[in-house]
């Protein structure tokens, strides 16, 4: 089990944190895994490589590109 199957579902952070997408601004906050795991895979490998996720929201992506990922891995 890695870390980031150790966090608090998106749901959860949202709340706990008092997150909201501006709709006006085009904001959405991507909760559906199954989306963010296929944005990540498109994405390529990312060994390697910086990876910032831009926004106000949860860091779903984030978590759906360092899923399987030993901890401490930059990428």
């Amino acid at each position: 089990m890695s870390a980031i199957d150790d966090l608090p579902p998106l749901r959860e952070v949202i709340r706990r944190h008092g997150l909201r997408a501006k709709k006006s601004l085009g904001q959405n906050f991507l909760l559906d895994l199954n989306l963010t795991a296929r944005i990540a895979r498109a994405a390529g490998p990312l060994d390697g490589v910086d990876v910032v996720e831009i926004g106000p929201g949860p860091g779903g992506l984030t978590r759906a590109a360092r899923r399987g990922r030993a901890p401490g891995d930059r990428g």
